[in-house]
């Protein structure tokens, strides 16, 4: 207790100096950028801090938290951060790894009774927690928001894992991001530790951390400022349900995380994580892995890592209806940069992210992000061209398919439309034709999305939807999944499908 108390003061401390700045640096152009961009209604309001050497040199809130009633954004409100609760909920982990509860080389089905993976393309004892974490356990792209405005009820996470948690693809083979995967982990992190993910998180990191603005879902003090959220048009939000709280239900305020930023930078011994582990979250990479996305980025242990002009970068960023943020850790400088947005706009929190570095390190020109950096038109693997046939696994039902890849560039979908009933097909299915979108490839790795339709119980036929096809190539054959998108102004779901397709 005496060493966590040690980190909280030094990390605490430094939260003091909250609306002061380091003289030396000067960040008027960001602030007037910011303030641009609040007058043009491209957000309602940003909160920023930028940390070095255990100091928040830098830390300010511009704009409206609640439009509506005029209150203004500080750097006590707290956002929802989306994906950033991604190396939280992987901290956590690795504090029930530090205090021997789990063990993260160890199967993950022994720590999640009575939930168990559905086997497609790998033995489900092979899925270790560390797969979870670095998302390689083969579990694919899932998530499910709901919208206290309209009538529709989603699924708790465990009716959605025994639909969706199956193993699409080879354990250990290919990075798939999964919030799935990651709301089994703070399934795990209650089942074995004896308390709510809430409360170990509030007992082990926001507490020793003096995260005293950090909750998951509700806030425990009624006082606390929440950011509301707002839509790209700024039309307030309703409460938006998410079923994979791990994933990306924390919320936090601006001094918080740049306090947890500041902890992962840390290079003292101390009772929470040692500065090994702390390391091995950073760094870990799987050589066996295919890491598809982002530029020449890998997924270490809740954390994206790369080289980035002349520094080693570790960042994650959240995105969702009415949150953007982003986390951004320079550890060779012992630099950390935290962004906060209350409406789904990326690219202008990148923007920012960007700007701040180059503030803080003059010369430092970050390269744009790119998710799909590495993806190549699907022409530039000429092994691809040809007739492949195979099926879609719908709900129990298997559903012939056939994707042509055409040497002319062309890619199309054929399938067995059962979404379709009308009284002239009495209710047989009819042949339907897609042409698919954007074939791209990077390795092993093949991406495409076409408009379409599945007969799934949980899509909402009253939208149309787009398909998102993630395949894993291995010689003549292609695995992996079929991902249902609502095509909306909302976000909705993303439901994966097993498919499996063989050259002919």
């Amino acid at each position: 207790m005496k060493k966590k108390l040690i980190i909280l003061l030094a990390l605490i401390i430094p939260g003091y100096l909250n609306g002061q700045q380091n003289n030396s640096l000067d960040f008027s152009k960001i602030e007037h950028f910011i303030k641009e961009a609040i007058e043009k209604e491209e957000t309602p309001s940003v909160a920023i801090a930028v940390a070095k050497d255990g100091m928040i040199i830098y830390q300010n809130a511009f704009g409206y938290a609640d439009i509506e009633n005029k209150i203004e954004a500080n750097s006590s409100t707290a956002y929802q951060l989306a994906s950033i609760t991604k190396p939280i909920t992987a901290t956590a982990v690795m504090i029930l790894n530090h205090q021997k509860i789990i063990d993260i080389y160890s199967q993950a089905e022994k720590y999640m009774d009575p939930l168990q993976f559905k086997a497609t393309e790998t033995n489900p004892s092979d899925v270790k927690i560390i797969n979870l974490l670095n998302h390689t356990s083969g579990l694919g792209t899932y998530f499910q928001l709901n919208y206290a405005d309209e009538p529709f009820e989603g699924d708790d996470f465990k009716t959605a894992f025994n639909k969706y948690g199956k193993l699409f693809y080879p354990v250990g083979r290919i990075c798939e991001y999964s919030n799935l995967g990651y709301g089994l982990l703070d399934y795990i992190i209650s089942n074995q530790s004896g308390k709510s993910y809430a409360q170990f998180l509030q007992t082990e990191i926001f507490n020793p951390l003096g995260m005293n603005n950090s909750f998951v879902n509700n806030p425990d003090n009624p006082g606390l400022s929440v950011a509301k959220k707002y839509d790209k048009n700024l039309k307030l939000l309703p409460e938006i349900i998410n079923n994979t709280t791990g994933a990306g239900n924390v919320y936090s305020s601006i001094q918080d995380l740049i306090k947890f930023g500041m902890f992962h930078l840390i290079s003292q011994e101390n009772d929470i994580l040692s500065p090994k582990e702390v390391d091995l979250m950073h760094n870990y990479i799987d050589p066996d892995v295919i890491y598809p996305y982002y530029d020449s980025t890998y997924y270490g242990l809740g954390w994206y890592f790369k080289n980035d002009d002349g520094y080693r970068i570790v960042w994650h960023e959240g995105g969702m209806m009415g949150a953007s943020t982003m986390l951004k850790l320079i550890p060779d400088e012992n630099i950390a940069i935290a962004v906060m947005l209350n409406t789904s706009n990326q690219a202008f929190s990148r923007a920012i992210t960007d700007q701040l570095s180059s503030i803080v390190l003059p010369g430092y020109n970050p390269k744009p992000t790119n998710e799909i950096a590495n993806y190549k038109q699907h022409t530039a693997d000429t092994s691809l061209y040809g007739t492949w046939k195979g099926t879609m696994s719908v709900e129990g039902l298997d559903i012939p398919c056939t994707l042509h890849i055409n040497s002319d560039g062309t890619i199309m979908m054929e399938y067995l439309d059962y979404t379709y009933k009308s009284y002239f097909t009495n209710d047989n299915p009819i042949p339907n034709k897609s042409i698919l979108l954007n074939g791209m490839i990077n390795k092993n790795s093949f991406i495409g999305m076409y408009p379409g339709n599945l007969p799934s119980e949980d899509i909402r036929q009253e939208m149309s939807q787009f398909m998102s096809l993630k395949l894993f190539k291995d010689n003549n054959n292609m695995t992996g999944t079929i991902v249902a998108l609502a095509a909306a102004d909302r976000e909705y779901y993303a439901y994966p499908f097993y498919i499996k397709l063989e050259k002919q």
